[in-house]
């Protein structure tokens, strides 16, 4: 006669827990707008200076980049990253903020469940 092998079975420990999970774009994008809020004033200032020159649409990367470009060390020489992740984001709050440059930027659906957390304001204009 064939017996069948047993396959141990384990049951989880509920005093275990799991490790931490990564944390989500818009938890990493949380903290680095808290911690670089000059960002965001650049990416008026460009934005403004574009729309006054006459300029149409335009990418937010295209924005990052001349950011890039010209400010090495706009955060007081503290070393920085302007991770492209970050561009809808910041796309959606400069259309927060500035409602009339929403024909400035396309904004597209977003993939993660907190689409909606970057398009909203407090009562100072600033990101809830």
């Amino acid at each position: 006669m064939h017996r069948q092998p047993e396959l141990p079975l384990e049951i989880a420990d509920p005093t275990h827990t799991h490790p931490p999970s990564e944390p989500t774009i818009d938890e990493r994008f949380e903290d680095f707008h808290a911690a670089h809020p000059w960002i965001l004033e650049a990416l008026e200032l460009l934005t403004a200076r574009w729309i006054q020159a006459g300029g149409g649409r335009i990418g937010v990367k295209a924005l990052f980049e001349q950011l890039r470009w010209s400010s090495p060390d706009a955060s007081n020489d503290r070393p920085f990253r302007l991770n492209n992740d970050f561009t809808s984001r910041y796309a959606r709050l400069l259309c927060a903020r500035h409602p009339e440059w929403a024909s400035v930027f396309q904004l597209r659906t977003l993939r993660s469940s907190n689409a909606e957390t970057h398009s909203e304001l407090d009562d100072q204009n600033q990101v809830k």
